[in-house]
């Protein structure tokens, strides 16, 4: 695999050879798989972790926080200590909120990348395996079902009926079928490489045989992380506002400063240390405190509405003011801003018009009609049985008790709206004859029972 020829231009028969008998089956040796992995090192995304104690200090890279401390300063060696407490207070509880936020959302995005960190079923020594996904390396054959993540990027060389949500990385809301031919266009876009599986997708349907091809950074979701990781942060509008604030209340202050000496010097009418406290009291007087304080609190405020309301994560506070500054978002891709779920809120059965209760995949919630809690005809009831018998589609509950599928989210939809009204142990009194699985030709699935 070590051609310059794009992976998706690549026959079978070229992977084949890497394998003993040419058994994809086979997989890699152990000793082959150690030897690859100490070389290329783990599959796992890294990121240079900021020291705590570099967070902390950023907190106090801002104008009016230096005019602060340097009213704080002047303060001290006019003997007014009780000023310079509350000055130095402002300042160090400014600077601890933004370290708290920026902490716990650093927290908290290590968290999600150890809950991406999955595993693999791999083919080695010529067995079928369950590894960490941080073990696997280029050759490895990986086995692909229906509610497996893809662990690495992979060129797909077996697939039965095998379908692949990649809306995180694409934006297309559809899964996509993978094939198993080679492409010969050139430039062909990830949306549109049908042979190929990529990290962070997942499988809803089907089943296949994919060899890693890529791994960590190399991957293309791996390229994503490290370009933002190199990406050098810009002062958002606000923190622009506050620093030419700061600026010019600095130029202001001491320009007034220096007027005044100057007229009371020029005048005579009161000695030079008078003269000298008077300019350190108008400046420490002109200093606006409260402003740096008053900010922090306002955005960590927005900040916890955006976790609470919105289960966003912001990073740093100012980020919130961007944000809240944005009048139109244009985009061709809708999949990247969305949860990509669907969720049944009415039905339409001979010119009767339900409403459907609840959200997401949680199999909760009632079919009203007229506001109230709808009788279930014969007709909504062959509706509920039909969503429910053409489908893939699995309901399942993670460990922090959160509802969600393994499969097409249209089939979700139908699946949960099943289950809202009956319970997840009670199926249709139906067995399956015959099935046409979804395809995109004719745009449907269909079942024989």
């Amino acid at each position: 695999m070590e051609s310059n020829t794009p992976y998706y231009q690549r026959s079978i028969d070229e992977f084949k050879q890497n394998y003993t008998q040419e058994d994809f089956e086979q997989g890699l040796s152990s000793k082959e798989a150690a030897d690859r992995l100490k070389k290329f090192g783990p599959n796992e995304l890294t990121s240079e972790k900021e020291p705590k104690w570099k967070i902390l200090l950023r907190q106090f890279n801002n104008m009016i926080i230096y005019i602060l401390l340097v009213a704080c300063l002047l303060t001290i060696l006019m003997a007014h200590y009780s000023d310079a407490v509350i000055i130095g207070l402002v300042v160090i509880a400014n600077a601890f909120i933004g370290y708290y936020q920026e902490v716990n959302a650093s927290n908290a995005l290590e968290k999600i990348k150890e809950m991406l960190s999955t595993q693999a079923t791999v083919f080695r020594d010529g067995q079928r395996k369950m590894i960490n996904a941080e073990e696997l390396v280029v050759g490895d054959a990986i086995f692909l079902e229906a509610g497996s993540k893809v662990p690495a990027d992979l060129r797909i060389v077996d697939a039965d009926n095998l379908r692949i949500q990649e809306s995180a990385l694409t934006g297309e809301a559809d899964s996509v079928e993978k094939t198993t031919n080679a492409i010969s266009a050139d430039d062909v876009t990830l949306a549109e490489q049908y042979n190929m599986a990529f990290a962070s997708t997942s499988v809803t349907n089907g089943s296949g045989v994919g060899i890693v091809v890529a791994t960590a950074e190399n991957t293309e979701i791996g390229k994503i992380s490290t370009e933002v990781n190199r990406s050098k942060e810009r002062k958002t509008p606000l923190m622009q506002e506050i620093d030419n604030l700061g600026k010019g209340v600095t130029y202001v202050v001491i320009a007034a400063a220096v007027v005044l000496f100057l007229i009371g010097l020029f005048f005579g009418t009161y000695s030079i240390s008078t003269l000298s406290l008077a300019v350190v009291i108008m400046v420490v007087g002109s200093v606006p405190e409260g402003l740096p304080a008053t900010t922090s609190v306002i955005l960590a405020m927005g900040v916890s509405d955006m976790a609470k309301h919105k289960h966003t994560i912001v990073k740093t506070l100012p980020a919130v003011e961007t944000l809240g500054s944005v009048d139109v978002i244009a985009t061709d891709k809708t999949g990247t801003l969305t949860k990509n779920e669907m969720t049944v809120k009415d039905i339409l059965i001979d010119d009767t018009q339900y409403f459907v209760e609840g959200n997401g995949y949680k199999p909760e919630g009632t079919i009203l009609l007229d506001n109230q809690q709808a009788t279930l005809t014969s007709k909504l009831k062959q509706f509920l049985a039909a969503g429910f018998e053409a489908n893939d589609t699995q309901l399942v509950q993670n460990e922090a008790g959160e509802w969600d599928i393994h499969g097409e989210p249209t089939d979700g939809s139908f699946l949960t709206l099943h289950h809202k009204v009956y319970p997840l142990d009670e199926e249709p009194p139906y067995q399956e004859i015959d099935m046409l699985p979804f395809d995109s030709e004719y745009r449907y699935m269909a079942k024989l029972v």
